[in-house]
Formats: C-alpha cells, structure tokens, sequence
C-alpha cells in the first residue's frame, strides 16, 4: 500500500491522461460514438485505482487540475432535461456504461455520482466523482455555478447526485485528450440525500415533523444556503400532515419563507403565488402582503404594488423604513411602466453603480403593436411591430430591461465585434448562454418569454411541456440571431466628445487608428432584450434603440404613420456600401444563414442593375476622396473634382432624380456633399448642395444617427458663409435639442456642443484659419445657449 501511495504523487502527464492510449487508436477530432471501457479499466488497474480509497483518487483530481484543458461549446451537448415524472422509468448506469459510448447522450438513463474531490473553476466547474462501484472520473459542469458562487458550497466533498441523460465527451473534442463527463444543462443535475429522500422512489422519508423542517430551513437561509432552505420548506410543506389545524402557522411561515427565497432567487412567479397563498390564509400576514408587493413590482404590476406597501404603511409596518422606501421604488416604477424614466438619475447609475445595474420597469407604448405578422409586397409574413396609431417623431415607444446582459470590461477589449454586427463572439457569448440558462432553471417561466424570440435555424418546433425546460442549442440559435452588440451608432457623440477630449489633453492630434477610448462610461453592453428583438431592419429605419446600463430604449426618428412597420439599423448606412450590408445581412445566423432586407431601397437595387452600379461607384469614389484628404491634406473639392468629374455627377444625379429622396438614399445624399465641397467658392449653390443631402439623409433614416447632426452642422457652417445667420442659428438649436446632446452628461453638454460644433462647423465654412469668423461662430453658439428654452426646429427643405 506505501507503494501505491508513494507512486500516486509522482505520476506523469500521460498518467493523468485518461485517453492517452488512444494515441494508438484512429486520431480524428470528429465526435465518432466509441467504446473507451478498455482503456479505462487498463488505467484504472494500472494505477491501482479501482475499490481503493479517496486519498488516491484525490491525488488523482490534482493531476487533473494542471492538465485539464477544455473547449467552451462541445460538438455535441445536453438536449432538454427528462421530466421529473418519469424519472422512475428512468435507467440506472454505471460509469463504465457509459464508457462504452463516448461522444453519445444516454438518453432516459440516470447516472448516481458522490463528489469526492473538492470542485474548482475554469470556465466551468470541475470536480472528481465516483459511482457506486467506486469508480470515478472528471466531471465538468456549466451553466450551474453562478460566477459569484462559491463551488465548494454547491458541491462539497461526500454530496451525492444524480446526472441526467449522461454524456463523456473528450476535452476539446480531440481522442488524445481527457475523458470527461460533461454536463451543460442545470436542469440535468438532481442532487441528492440518502436522509432527505430515496432517489429510486423520489419520494420524502416521513422522519421530522412540518416544525422541525422549517426550522431547519430557517436555519439554512440564516447561513446563506438557498438551495438547502427552499428543499426544506418543500418538504414540509408536503408532509402529510402540513394541513392540520396544529401546523396552521408552520404551513404559513413556510409558505411566507419559500416566498422569500424565490424572490432573492429572482422567481418572481412563484414568489408571488406563494405570497397570495399566505394572504388566502391570513389576509393582514405582514410580511406576505410586502413580499407580494416585491413580486408584483418585479413583474410589471407596480400600481399593485404600490397599493399593497401603502396599505401596510398605513396599518403600522413594524419595518416602516423599509415600506417607504419600498413605496418610493414604487412610485419610480409605476411611472417608468408608463413611460417615464429618469434618464440622468439612471445614466449616473450605470456610470457608479457597477456591480448590480438598478432595476428599472419596462414599458411598451399603447400606440404599437409587438410581435405581430407582418405582410409584405411580395406576399411573404414575418413577425414585427407596427404602428397602431400615427405617431410622432422623437416618440419612446420601448424600453427594456435585458434577459441576458454582459457590461463591456475595458480589461476585456480584446473581444472584437464587427461595427455593424450583432452575431456574438464566442469568448463574450458563453456569459450570455450561461445568465439565460441559468434563468430557465430558476424561473422556468421565463423560458414561455425566451422561447417565443425567433431561433434562426434551429428549425425544431418547441413543444408547449418544453416551455420551462432548457434547450442548449436553441438558446444558442436565439442569441445568434437576437443579441445586440457592444457599440451602437446613436452613441458615437459620445464617442466623438471623448476623442476630442483625449486630443485636447494631448495637446496633438491623436490620429483615428491609434486612439484610444474610454469605453466604460458609456455604459453599453452585449445582451438580449425580449421586445427590441422583435423590431426587424429596414435600410430605411424609422426608430433608434440606445441603452443606459443592461436597459434599452427604442424612439422614433420621424413620423410614423398607421400600420406601418417599426425597423431599427442592424448596420451603419453611412460606414458601408450596399454590397458589404448585404453579404453581412446573408451571414447574419451563420455562414450561409442570414436573411435579405426588404426595404424598397434593397429591393430596387436588387432589380435594377444600372442603378445598383451608380450607387456602388459614388460610394467607392466619396470613400476615396475622404482618404485623399485625410492622407495627402489636399481638398474635399479637388479631390472630388479628380475622381468623380462634373460630367459624370451630373449623369448620376439626371439618373436618380425621378426616385423619391428616400431611394435616392445614402450614395446620392454624399454626392450631394461631394457637389457642394466642388461648389464651395458658389456659397449659394453649395449651401443648396448640402441642405439637399441633409433632406434626403432625413427621409432615409430621420434623426437618429450622427449623421444627423454632422448633416446639420454642414448647413451651420454653409448659412455662415452666406450669411444667412437666422439658418445657422436655426439649425444649432435643432443640434442643441437633439437627444445624443441631451444624454451627455450634465457637466460635459455645454461644452461638447461648443467644442464639436467648431469642429464639424467651421470646415464648411473657412478654407483657412479665421480668427475673426471662429469668434462669430463662438457668439452664435453662446446665444443658442443662452436660450433656455429653444424650441426644436426641423431640417430646412428647398421646396
């Protein structure tokens, strides 16, 4: 025995390899079902760990713990959980049955496992466990252990559990590498206790009475242990005799307890229907009436929660402190479900709150109608919203808290997302799988709201028993085809405020590719929203979303009349070409898997060749011209004189000018701005050039980009040079009431708008440095400022 003991602290890597003789088997990476059984016994007998004692095997897990390498998404994973009805048909295997078809989900087949190890964290969590014939092997878990859980508690030496649908995969796929048992599904792990219940039978041993069970529970909230106290109250309130006149009060604190367990575990459902319980039996329960007060705020009914806190304060609440703040909440919410919300106080929130995001209510406006079928032309339906009513522009017709979120870490910026992109990169979206997984399995309500989001390809249809359970593969398809990347268009004046700021502390000029922002105020993320992921794209949109922490906001940038389909950008029209929005809308699930945009825009380039060629050529050649000036310091005008002559603009604008300026769109409003920099000596003639491309910059995508604003500033810059003062004043109050100034920071807006209208402004203006002018400029800027009240102004037409 001392020599096995003394051999189990010197083992080599290949010892701990529990495949390491399959090197002299077929090496293919593909996840083939094979036989491993023989492999296991020869290592298990050679290292003279069959039927010998935990010590060894735990040496065995610290070999595991240097060597252990795994992949995040496995070629196959857990599909959805056996219902707990039919566990007793449920089929017991071994570990060496399940051995026998690796790469292979045991389907109706329960695998009994003790931990035997202490768990530690990788990615997922990893312990050593054994099955009743003392064999054992790595088990890895994901979606289970909350990242701020402590595994140890959850799983603790001794812990027995029983492993739904097994499966033993390879570490990264790869036969050369260790066998594992590997679990995706939370709802796949039952754990369990030889004290508590009998797995075969899944039936309570009668051993305590209702009172001791609470307490018990009582005792395991007290220490933190969730998961301990709500079995315990389950228990006791499935003890047969929890109906009895005598346990009257164990059944309502346990009813009242469990209500407070699901609440801190966000099932606020099930909190509210225990709460309501409670109140059945004993209408004036305190703590009940405030408990369902909680859910009912939770759950978008905070005008019934504020009647129930109010009422508790008015009988005398012993906790009176806590009720009126609760009733201030309250207050908040209500208003919020309404669509009002504190913008600054919620944006000075997510910049110093940034452990826990606040909670904050959703709204959808009664004007639109959400998730409705929507019919096109062509004759094919789709889901989408739509306008129940005209509406105006600059409208919040949405606000929505994330089902999943995961707040942008500075430290973090090696994760890349493509600027027009939403499809999760695989580092940032496994968070997003585990927060969604992790919420089917505490709340299996919310998979009845997960569920109904559209999956991509994921063509199997979800059975309604299946609502509550979770589903891998289609969790992961709703994420691909409806998660919102980190950075959206509407906040690049923060962006641009920030870079500005950089290069003034710098007293130089920071070149665009080598500087670098500060993200960690803008407070945007990856995530999922429920509502905004039913709003479709159009290259025409009419709404904008932004986001203040893990909430996001949905306005409209012009008027929408009735019935007609709300649509947001999935893409920058002014940063890509139509080609390049189109292989990108293609790919949009995954390679080969996307969808085509049916705005009337695409579907006339589609069907018209020539004008499909002009667009891409005026594209090509403003790109072009842009670098000229950037890299060589020659002019806009001469540079769009050298690429795109007079003759040929002239040719391209004869094309479009039958088309309304909403299908002349984004390649016409820069050849406009090309005309105008060419015409810049004709002050009239250019100011005319810009203020055409502002028009048709409106009709295409109305005011909610930041071409929006740099549209304005162009005219500010052109009426100056023409002289024509009330236009430029004009169009600074639009800027200044523009809702990118007004979510700046209070400190930052007067500022910001200063310092980015010379930037934007004075180009248009002056060829050379002025002095004088910039000083005018300065005073027009101070007058919009002074006014305290400007009124907002729309973008001046030619008519």
């Amino acid at each position: 025995m001392r020599r096995m003991e003394e051999a189990s602290t010197s083992l080599s890597r290949d010892d701990f390899d529990l495949s390491s003789q399959l090197r002299l088997a077929r090496q293919q990476k593909n996840p083939e079902c094979y036989d491993a059984s023989g492999f296991y016994n020869s290592f298990m007998l050679r290292m003279g760990f069959v039927n010998t004692f935990h010590e060894q095997k735990k040496q065995l897990a610290k070999g595991f713990q240097f060597f252990l390498q795994q992949s995040t998404r496995p070629a196959i994973e857990h599909g959805i959980a056996p219902s707990s009805s039919i566990f007793l048909d449920l089929r017991e295997v071994t570990i060496r049955d399940v051995l026998r078809k690796v790469n292979h989900i045991h389907a109706n087949c329960v695998l009994l496992l003790e931990v035997i190890h202490e768990p530690y964290r990788q990615i997922g969590t990893n312990f050593l466990a054994q099955d009743e014939n003392r064999d054992c092997i790595m088990v890895a878990l994901y979606n289970y252990v909350a990242t701020d859980e402590d595994p140890k508690d959850l799983f603790p030496v001794g812990m027995r559990f029983a492993l739904l649908t097994p499966y033993m995969k390879n570490s990264q796929d790869d036969r050369s590498k260790n066998l594992m048992l590997r679990c995706d599904n939370p709802q796949c792990i039952v754990p369990y206790d030889d004290e508590e219940y009998v797995w075969k039978r899944i039936t309570y041993i009668v051993d305590d009475n209702p009172s001791e069970l609470r307490e018990k529970g009582n005792q395991a909230f007290t220490n933190g242990n969730l998961k301990s106290a709500i079995n315990y109250y389950n228990r006791a309130l499935e003890h047969p005799s929890i109906d009895e006149d005598k346990n009257r009060e164990d059944k309502i604190a346990c009813l009242s307890n469990r209500a407070e367990v699901n609440l801190r575990e966000e099932r606020w459902e099930e909190a509210i229907n225990d709460a309501k319980d409670v109140l059945l039996m004993q209408k004036d329960h305190a703590k009940g009436k405030f408990r369902l007060a909680r859910g009912l705020s939770r759950s978008d009914q905070s005008k019934e929660a504020l009647k129930l806190s109010q009422e508790l304060l008015s009988q005398g609440s012993q906790d009176s402190c806590s009720v009126q703040r609760f009733v201030t909440e309250c207050t908040r919410l209500a208003s919020e479900e309404g669509g009002t919300y504190n913008y600054d106080g919620m944006r000075k929130a997510a910049r110093t709150t940034r452990e826990k995001i606040p909670f904050h209510a959703d709204f959808t406006s009664p004007l639109i109608a959400v998730g409705v079928n929507i019919q096109c032309p062509s004759g094919v339906s789709y889901r989408g919203c739509k306008a129940l009513v005209d509406i105006q522009e600059g409208t919040l017709v949405m606000a929505s808290k994330a089902l999943a979120f995961r707040e942008r870490d500075t430290s973090e910026m090696r994760v890349e997302y493509n600027t027009y992109e939403t499809t999760m990169e695989k580092n940032s979206g496994i968070h997003l799988v585990e927060q969604i997984v992790r919420k089917v399995w505490k709340c299996p309500s919310f998979g009845k709201k997960l569920y109904s989001l559209d999956a991509g390809d994921y063509l199997e249809d979800i059975q309604p028993h299946d609502l509550n359970k979770i589903n891998l593969p289609r969790i992961r398809a709703i994420l691909n085809s409806n998660s919102f990347a980190q950075v959206n268009e509407s906040h690049l004046l923060s962006l641009q405020w920030k870079k500005f700021q950089q290069t003034m502390k710098a007293g130089v000029s920071i070149p665009e590719s080598e500087s670098e922002t500060d993200f960690t105020d803008l407070t945007n993320g990856s995530g999922l929203w429920l509502n905004p992921s039913m709003i479709n794209h159009s290259c025409s949109p009419n709404c904008t979303w932004s986001q203040i922490g893990d909430h996001m906001f949905i306005t409209t940038t012009k008027a929408i009349k009735k019935d007609e389909e709300l649509c947001i950008l999935y893409a920058s029209l002014y940063d890509t070409t139509f080609e390049e929005r189109k292989e990108c809308f293609a790919k949009w699930v995954k390679p080969n898997v996307g969808f085509e945009c049916a705005c009337d825009h695409c579907q006339l380039l589609r069907t018209n060749n020539i004008l499909r060629k002009l667009t891409a050529e005026v594209e090509k050649a403003y790109s072009q011209a842009a670098q000229i000036v950037t890299l060589q310091g020659v002019k806009m005008a001469a540079a769009a004189e050298s690429i795109l002559p007079s003759q040929r603009r002239r040719f391209i604008f004869d094309q479009f000018s039958h088309l309304p300026l909403r299908l002349q769109h984004t390649a016409i409003a820069k050849l406009h701005v090309l005309e105008g920099s060419v015409l810049k000596s004709q002050k009239e003639a250019a100011l005319a050039s810009y203020k055409r491309a502002a028009e048709i910059g409106y009709e295409v995508r109305g005011t909610g980009t930041f071409e929006y604003l740099t549209d304005m500033w162009r005219i500010v810059g052109a009426a100056m040079a023409c002289d024509q003062r009330d236009l430029a004043l004009t169009s600074l109050e639009t800027i200044w009431n523009h809702r990118e100034f007004q979510s700046l920071p209070s400190e930052d807006k007067r500022d910001a708008f200063k310092e980015l209208t010379l930037k934007y402004s004075l180009p248009w203006w002056l060829d050379e440095p002025d002095f004088g002018r910039q000083k005018r400029m300065e005073k027009l800027i101070s007058n919009v400022l002074s006014m305290q009240h400007g009124k907002k102004s729309k973008i001046p037409r030619n008519k």
